[in-house]
């Protein structure tokens, strides 16, 4: 009689030959903002299955596949994979794609010597990660004050939850207003800011960021950019004739899946 290895009574229990490859990334903002002190994440591999689901029209359509992408492939994770930083998610769908598809990814850039258009080969093993470098008050928030209006801004850094939020809302406004425009710049400083020169009424503060300067506006945008940490976009492209181009990492739908 065949012997029953106690194993194989586990309802859980998965061959070593069908366990999915893993790797530990390191997250760029290093924890630091995170209850947990999460400093690096298990990360599944992409199989067929997770391609199969991934391809789906209703799925990409549904603005959703990034999160389920997230969501399948971080393992022994203490928090919903919505609550990480934006950018930390950002490190671990580039891992993602690198592992799947190459370090290779292919975008327009422009060529200002030949002042042309061309196909540059971006390696994405070599965008550098920003670390998290400023320290964050007892309530994980930063502080800035507008160069031009002298108000004092205290802010804190999006998730991946405050991203779902924006693009909620601004479809929701583009649907209301029909007219075409954008209000993600509005809504990402309304995400963001949690006080202007004390002030906490989320009301009070929409209509003071209504009315800042573009300068004002700006400038806070641009130091959050600074400060927040994930990967580095600003990179460079090989050209086909062999010249290496500055240019910026578009990150969108195509760079998940180059073939579509």
């Amino acid at each position: 009689m065949e012997k029953v290895n106690a194993q194989m009574l586990d309802p859980n229990f998965v061959p070593d030959d069908l366990k999915i490859p893993y790797d530990i990334i390191e997250l760029p903002s290093q924890g630091l903002l995170y209850n947990d002190k999460i400093k690096n994440v298990k990360v599944e591999y992409l199989t067929a299955l997770d391609e199969s689901i991934l391809t789906s029209p209703n799925i990409a359509s549904s603005g959703k596949m990034l999160d389920l992408l997230l969501e399948r492939k971080i393992k022994d994770l203490p928090i919903d994979p919505l609550d990480l930083l934006s950018g930390d998610r950002t490190a671990i769908i580039v891992f993602l794609r690198t592992t799947a598809f190459g370090v290779d990814y292919t975008q327009v850039v422009y060529d200002d010597k030949n002042d042309s258009y061309e196909d540059g080969v971006i390696n994405l093993a070599e965008l550098k990660q920003k670390k998290l470098e400023i320290k964050s008050n007892s309530d994980g928030e930063f502080e800035y004050v507008l160069p031009k209006s002298g108000k004092k801004i205290t802010f804190s850094l999006l998730t991946g939850r405050d991203e779902k939020i924006i693009e909620e809302r601004d479809g929701i406004l583009g649907k209301r207003n029909n007219d075409g425009v954008s209000h993600k710049i509005i809504l990402s400083l309304e995400q963001h800011i949690n006080s202007i020169d004390g002030e906490r009424d989320k009301i009070k503060i929409s209509n003071i960021i209504k009315r800042l300067s573009i300068f004002d506006s700006r400038s806070l945008r641009k130091y959050i950019n600074e400060i927040t940490p994930g990967l580095d976009f600003n990179t460079n492209a090989r050209t086909p004739g062999g010249v290496s181009v500055a240019c910026f990492l578009r990150f969108n739908t195509s760079f998940f899946w180059p073939e579509i």
